[in-house]
């Protein structure tokens, strides 16, 4: 019990650390909104823990409090994240080429798979407990982040500058 409380605390402890973080980064590159980027009196980004703590309540009061019922979700975002991670390390030393860069790529190519087949395995065993959600949200979530992208890439188009502006003499009556 002792060190399954100890992988949760850690777990919550990444979330809460690095989330924030990764938001402000996808807001930089405006695949998030603006306002994640910004740090907060302590200098965290207290936007991105604020709604991260938001959801983390909605899921508790969606699931009536039944923390088992959150397994499910919880291990396949992890492996899910591992997966990423460990592909975008194999795409990091491919494009890096340093020296042993074919060892540590195909490395994390094999990590990725393994964690990726971790993931497959447990959204198949685990799809009437609760799994369907995950296979659902992120889609989702990918698709709100793309149309928000979008959306910051046509209001710049629309508010860009294209050319001179005229040319507006102003008249000012002064007193002295």
């Amino acid at each position: 019990q002792y060190a399954t409380f100890a992988v949760l605390v850690l777990a919550a402890n990444t979330a809460f650390a690095d989330f924030p973080r990764l938001s402000s980064i996808r807001a930089n590159d405006g695949y998030m909104p603006r306002q994640f980027a910004a740090r907060g009196d302590r200098l965290a980004f207290s936007n991105g823990i604020v709604v991260l703590s938001l959801v983390a309540m909605l899921l508790v009061w969606l699931f009536h409090g039944d923390t088992s019922a959150l397994i499910p979700l919880y291990a396949i975002g992890v492996f899910v994240c591992f997966s990423l991670s460990q592909a975008g390390m194999v795409v990091h030393w491919r494009r890096l080429r340093d020296a042993g860069w074919s060892r540590r790529a195909w490395l994390n190519g094999l990590g990725a798979a393994a964690t990726a087949v971790v993931a497959v395995i447990q959204v198949l065993t685990k799809f009437t407990h609760g799994a369907w959600i995950v296979v659902l949200i992120i889609p989702l979530i990918i698709l709100l982040l793309r149309a928000i992208h979008q959306h910051y890439t046509h209001f710049a188009d629309e508010v860009r500058f294209r050319g001179q502006s005229p040319l507006i003499f102003l008249h000012h009556t002064v007193l002295v």
